[in-house]
């Protein structure tokens, strides 16, 4: 009878480039905790906060441990934090500087208490993409960067990295940037992402429209007049400035979190569930995106900027006036946009994007909105248009709007709603974004990860609305309002309108 030696579990670290910035504190340490306290870490897992400050680790892991605390939107599990907690360290660390690498892989080594090729490792690129390039080619000078060239197996010790949008400032800086990392990694070991696509309403997209056979035959341009897509917030650039500054609406949100979600609306049925095949099928609808021309691009979008006002209350500032804002800036803080995609499935269907911030409410939403019907019989009485609104976010849920008779002896046609609430059926037991997608990393699953093929496209589409829009002044619109009033022309002189987020019947049931 033969006996075989379990094999040994291969150490893992997480290497968190900015450990001690923004992201980190609020959803990265968080995610971990969540993780942690649902035993999802093997026992060997480390993490390695890197960054400028000089910290001790224990200094480290108590402010850690305060940013799991001030930002867990679960009940804190004392033996939890105190277990992921033990887990970390911090290296002080110059980007730059290529000898501070060797540190860096000796403290890999003496943290994992393993040779780093018998270390699974994760590089978490919490940084500006400015430094994308530096890292990269720095860690591969200190052999911390194998490219495994796809050979990743159940028996070798991982080697990936993740990166954060944006990927680039536009289509030549993305594919300059993409050539230089991927000289280093290979494409499956990089992990771009969008922390939009682990929204559980957005992965529910793709079953409501593939999983019921009352939705998917109503799909298309026979039946659907146009889509909206609005991502509103009602925050200003909340201590971000100078990045916002550089960055504005257009690559912050439209190009990338919103792309998506019109990839998801619009796609045809995937072959499969893989990454591979879900990411196919979003690429053919980015290259059947038309593209705009210089010429007319300021026919079918509207840059907006916000000034003071008042938000549930409370007095916003201009963006102008926001700390690390140029005060003569023109950056874009509202977005408006009419696309339409070259197919058969929808031809002749315009999709209306808007996105903003210090808008009236918070609201990510997906509007389908259906022709009128063809009967001819209640014409009269002006029925509304049925429409699909697909919630990400706060009140996420899914409502059908159709109509109805009024009770009583006349008929009167009035708007009714069937509502899905997530929240009422299945409870705050969905994970978090950051939770799920670094699970994910960890499983080697590229599912909800934006592949190099949706970044080069989005870009191709964007580059001409940054281009025509570069230091354009943008149209004013108040704090609390829903945009600059030209937004509204640009969708009313299609004979349409703006959809306006609303809080759905069973608001009141959630508390929000």
């Amino acid at each position: 009878m033969l006996f075989y030696a379990e094999m040994k579990e291969n150490p893992c670290i997480l290497a968190i480039f900015g450990a001690t910035g923004d992201l980190a504190n609020r959803k990265l340490l968080p995610a971990l905790y969540y993780l942690e306290q649902e035993k999802r870490l093997k026992e060997s897992f480390k993490i390695l906060g890197i960054g400028r400050k000089e910290k001790g680790n224990e200094q480290f892991r108590l402010s850690s441990a305060e940013s799991i605390k001030n930002s867990s939107k679960r009940k804190i599990n004392d033996e939890a934090l105190k277990k992921l907690v033990s887990r970390i360290s911090y290296k002080q660390l110059d980007m730059p500087n290529p000898s501070d690498y060797k540190a860096l892989r000796e403290s890999i080594e003496g943290i994992c208490g393993e040779k780093c090729a018998n270390c699974e490792r994760i590089f978490y690129l919490a940084v500006p993409s400015s430094f994308f390039s530096i890292i990269v080619n720095n860690l591969k000078a200190v052999n911390l960067a194998e490219n495994e060239n796809g050979k990743e197996n159940k028996n070798t010790a991982y080697n990936r990295v993740i990166f954060e949008k944006p990927f680039g400032h536009d289509l030549k800086s993305a594919q300059k940037l993409n050539s230089a990392i991927t000289k280093v990694f290979d494409e499956r070991q990089i992990y771009r992402i969008d922390h939009y696509m682990a929204k559980e309403l957005v992965q529910n997209l793709i079953v409501l429209r593939f999983a019921n056979n009352i939705y998917e035959p109503l799909w298309s341009k026979e039946h659907i007049d146009h889509v909206q897509i609005t991502v509103a917030e009602t925050l200003g650039v909340e201590g971000r400035g100078e990045y916002y500054d550089k960055t504005g609406a257009i690559r912050d949100v439209m190009q990338n979190h919103m792309m998506q979600l019109l990839t998801l609306a619009a796609m045809e049925s995937p072959k499969g569930l893989s990454a591979d095949a879900l990411r196919k099928e979003k690429v053919k609808v980015l290259k059947s995106v038309l593209k705009l021309a210089k010429n007319n691009v300021k026919k079918n979008a509207v840059i907006g900027q916000y000034t003071s006002g008042l938000i549930h209350g409370g007095k916003a500032v201009s963006y102008t006036e926001e700390d690390e804002v140029i005060k003569d800036s023109k950056t874009e803080t509202f977005t408006a946009l009419k696309l339409e995609i070259d197919s058969k499935m929808w031809e002749g269907v315009p999709f209306y994007l808007r996105t903003g911030k210090r808008l009236k409410e918070r609201a990510t939403e997906i509007v389908i909105v259906y022709k009128d019907a063809k009967s001819m019989l209640f014409k009269d009485l002006n029925p509304h248009k049925n429409m699909l609104i697909i919630r990400v976010q706060p009140y996420e849920g899914i409502t059908l709007e159709f109509n109805a008779k009024v009770p009583g002896n006349r008929i009167i046609i009035d708007n009714v709603n069937m509502d899905f609430c997530h929240e009422c059926k299945f409870g705050l037991n969905s994970p978090e974004d950051y939770e799920r997608l670094l699970n994910d990393v960890m499983a080697g699953d590229h599912t909800l990860f934006t592949s190099w093929d949706e970044v080069e496209n989005s870009w191709r589409i964007f580059d001409a609305l940054t281009s025509a829009f570069s230091n354009v002044e943008p149209f004013k619109y108040s704090a609390g309002s829903w945009g600059p009033i030209e937004a509204f022309k640009l969708i009313e002189k299609d004979g349409r309108k703006w959809v306006e987020p609303k809080k759905p019947s069973y608001a009141d049931l959630l508390g929000k």
